[in-house]
């Protein structure tokens, strides 16, 4: 029975058996080691932490004879000879540990170090020997420990003479075996000699660390010391483990003074020198609390001594006062002395005296007004320290000087730091436009400033400026001049532009455009300056119109050689009770071809989304069709460079209008050409249409009675001053309006032969040199707006007129001029701005005011 269950073990434990690893593991020549963390025997690779010296050894050669793989995976001595247990060979696996016994390609067991130090199977017991001589495997350092020793030296406190040192160390145990030490701790002197030394035993086991304190009772002399040494093995490895050392600070016992606040003292000359004091007892030499005296001199002269009380190592701040005064100007010398130990702090500390503080006021000028002749010039200036900064608030005086005249004068209290701002005035006088030079004056540091007055003589108001615009185009400047002089005069009046207006630290300023301009007292006139941009004027310039009397400013924008999408005509319909037609117009007005994305959003949902590619100056209309919303909702449309909204009426707004359908119509005989019935009434016949027609012989005596009138009408019209005219001029006239008026009575007589009475009345218009459409204005802005308008020929101002419209006002302004082609232009102050040709048009033309600009159009 015994024998049938070791038959039983033994296949259990071939079945279970690892496969036994080939020559091919890559382990050969590697050493055989014990691993630090469970004993086992492995190979080197497969040991993460060993002990100082981890190798396994044939017995009675001190570590010399050590154990290899080798090149078929097997164990054996550095001199050859194999190594075995009860003659199974000890070889390499792939597993952990890597290293066990086997018979007959089965795994009996692995190996570890048992408790004396030899190699033994960790199952059977059974020793590792070498096969030929039977000698036994062992690990040599089976009980050896390696104390490693660490000071840790920044918990390490400088102390008096008379107060404990305290030196923290951590011990490790790198040995595999468990051992008690003493560690020994020694203090050095500046020469390397003994001051003290101090022995503690320290047990540790395998791997164990701990941390211990050697403390040192100072004394008198102790000051001497340098350095502590901490030795705990002589045996240790890596070489110097074993031992550390570390530096130490043992000061004399005496009460030590330094001065804290030195970087911050200043006093103005007056005031009161404060000086901080930290005071710091060193050591326990005499013992216990002690007074000690401190004494303050200034310039080398006793002021006071004040006693502190200490304990041993204790440390307090206390504060010496010195009354300043002009004749310490401009510093002194403090001194602090300690009579415990005659230890010393001193600093130099600047006194301010009078002149040093208002050397360092500075006044600049950071403000002015741009007053006509008559008006308070008001200069505003900011006043401050920039050098030296008294301690406490001082006066001082500021002056505005204009012309070199006082003007005005104010006292500033200025306190540290902190700088203050004042307005200064001066009434100007007739003469001192266009410029005065004012100049602010401090004790100190000053400003100046030739600040704008609007005189008599060619005044100058930009009205308007042609802005943003792109590079390389023309920036247009539109300014009226006046002359608010009593006699005629004659002035050249230059457009001046500055590069440097977002630096304030430069000019760059040049001429770019002039008009010579000739004014009658009270005479006003709008001249027109312009100039082609360029690269140098990105991103903005100031534009200055400037009479020998006055000048005007503004700023005007100049973008870069890129694309510019902007945004116009926005519309947003309903096409039915859920739906709402969207659209844009997208115009590239910038110099360069580009390619963007346009979203189309309705609130903050984005209906719709297109990639557009625009030449310069190139268009595009966007369309979509989406959900109408419930209530009255933004409709957005944005680029890159420009976002454009309008208002989209809610599905319940909508609703609440009155439906057209539903309304009745109170007069019953307005039928629509429709009986009671709802049946439609037959059409008039011919004869009865063309009853009330006047007889064609009539009409045209009409007309050639309105042809005479015509020409005198023309001959006046053309020339009002010389009328009547000579015949020559008459002739002239005739000619030149013949082929227009042939034509007009043409269309004239057919138009009363058809009966078209529009027709007829257009054309009359056109004999007596009006157009058939009419020039109409409309504000369709939510506020008040001014706008002028002008229409041309090519040989005269038909008309010119300054507007202001009430929101969603229309005006008719006249008769559009009977030619061929003509030019109406828009603005609020510059014509230019928006000008349309017309050529062969019917009908009116429009000039509506809206939120994206000016429009000019044929309304048909």
């Amino acid at each position: 029975m015994a024998c049938l269950v070791a038959l039983v073990l033994v296949s259990a434990l071939v079945v279970v058996a690892p496969t036994v690893a080939s020559a091919g593991d890559d382990h050969e020549d590697e050493y055989v080691v014990v691993r630090f963390a469970d004993d086992y025997v492995v190979t080197e690779s497969a040991a993460d932490e060993v002990p100082p010296n981890p190798n396994v050894s044939v017995e009675g050669t001190s570590g010399d004879e050590a154990l290899v793989v080798n090149e078929d995976g097997r164990i054996e001595t550095e001199s050859g000879q194999a190594v075995v247990v009860e003659n199974n060979t000890i070889q390499t696996i792939s597993g952990d540990p890597n290293l066990v016994v086997t018979a007959d390609g089965v795994v009996n067991d692995t190996l570890e170090v048992n408790g004396d130090g030899y190699v033994e199977t960790s199952e059977g017991g059974s020793d590792a020997v070498v096969e030929n001589t039977g000698d036994r495997i062992v690990f040599e350092e089976y009980d050896e420990a390696y104390f490693n020793v660490t000071i840790l030296d920044g918990e390490i406190e400088s102390v008096g003479e008379g107060e404990t040192l305290t030196v923290p160390v951590e011990i490790t145990n790198d040995g595999y075996g468990t051992e008690s030490e003493d560690v020994t701790f020694e203090l050095f002197d500046e020469s390397g000699g003994v001051i003290e030394t101090i022995d503690e035993d320290v047990a540790l086991e395998r791997g164990e660390t701990t941390t211990i304190e050697f403390e040192y009772e100072t004394s008198k002399g102790d000051r001497s010391a340098e350095s502590v040494e901490v030795t705990a093995d002589t045996n240790y490895h890596p070489p110097g483990s074993g031992v550390d050392t570390a530096d130490v600070t043992i000061h004399e016992s005496e009460t030590v003074v330094s001065i804290v606040n030195a970087d911050e003292l200043a006093p103005a000359a007056g005031d009161e020198l404060e000086v901080t004091a930290e005071i710091e007892r060193r050591g326990n030499y005499p013992q216990g609390e002690q007074d000690v005296l401190i004494e303050f001199r200034v310039d080398g002269e006793y002021v006071t001594t004040e006693p502190v009380t200490l304990g041993p190592g204790e440390r307090t701040t206390e504060t010496f006062t010195y009354q300043t005064s002009e004749d310490d100007s401009p510093g002194v010398s403090v001194e602090l002395i300690s009579q415990d130990g005659d230890n010393t702090a001193s600093a130099n500390v600047d006194v301010i005296g009078e002149a040093s503080f208002n050397e360092s006021v500075t006044a600049a000028i950071v403000d002015r007004n741009y007053p006509d002749e008559g008006d308070e010039l008001v200069i505003t200036g900011e006043i401050g320290y920039t050098g030296v900064i008294p301690d406490s608030p001082q006066e001082h005086p500021i002056q505005l000087y204009v012309d070199g005249e006082l003007a005005d004068e104010k006292t500033v209290e200025l306190d540290g730091d902190e700088w203050v701002e004042e307005e200064f005035t001066y009434q100007t006088e007739q003469g001192d436009a266009p410029r005065v030079d004012v100049e602010l004056r401090s004790p100190g540091e000053g400003d100046t400033a030739r600040p704008l007055v609007a005189g008599s003589g060619f005044a100058v108001d930009i009205q308007n400026v042609v802005e943003p615009v792109n590079v390389t185009d023309r920036l247009v400047v539109t300014a009226a001049i006046e002359n608010t002089g009593d006699i005629a005069g004659e002035q050249d009046v230059r457009l001046r532009i500055d590069r440097g207006v977002d630096d304030p630290d430069r000019t760059d300023r040049h001429v770019r455009d002039n008009s010579t301009v000739s004014l009658e007292p009270g005479e006003r006139t709008v001249e027109r300056f312009s100039f082609r941009t360029w690269a140098a004027d990105v991103p903005q310039v100031e534009v200055a119109v400037i009479s020998n009397d006055d000048e005007d400013v503004a700023n005007a924008t100049v973008r870069d050689d890129t694309d510019r999408f902007d945004v116009t005509e926005l519309s947003a319909d309903r096409s039915s009770e859920s739906t709402v037609d969207l659209s844009a117009t997208i115009n590239n007005t910038g110099i360069e071809s580009g390619e963007q994305y346009v979203e189309l959003l309705l609130g903050d949902e984005v209906v719709h989304i297109d990639r557009l590619e625009l030449g310069p100056w190139e268009s595009q209309t966007l369309t979509a069709t989406a959900d109408a919303p419930d209530e009255t909702i933004e409709f957005a449309v944005v680029t890159d460079n420009a976002t454009e909204t309008t208002t989209v009426a809610g599905v319940e707004d909508a609703d609440d209008e009155p439906d057209d359908a539903d309304e009745t119509d109170d007069d019953p005989s307005e039928t629509d050409d429709e009986t009671t019935d709802g049946e439609p009434t037959e059409v008039e016949s011919a004869d009865d249409e063309e009853e009330g027609i006047l007889p064609w012989y009539l009409v045209v005596l009409g007309i050639l009675g309105v042809a005479g009138s015509v020409l005198v009408l023309l001959a006046y019209r053309n020339d009002p001053e010389n009328f009547p005219p000579d015949a020559a001029a008459v002739k002239a006239g005739v000619e030149r309006s013949a082929a227009s008026a042939r034509q007009d009575l043409t269309a004239a007589a057919v138009a009363a032969r058809d009966g078209d009475v529009p027709a007829l009345v257009a054309a009359l218009k056109g004999l007596v040199g009006i157009g058939p459409g009419t020039l109409v204005v409309q504000n369709q802005l939510p506020r008040a707006a001014t706008v002028r308008v002008r229409c041309q020929t090519a040989h005269d101002t038909v008309l010119l007129e300054d507007l202001e419209l009430d929101p969603d006002e229309r005006r008719a302004l006249g008769a559009l001029p009977n030619v061929s082609q003509f030019k109406v232009g828009a603005g609020v102050e510059d014509i230019t701005a928006h000008e349309e040709i017309f050529q062969g048009i019917s009908g009116d033309v429009g000039v509506v005011l809206r939120a994206d600009g000016i429009l000019i159009a044929n309304l048909g």
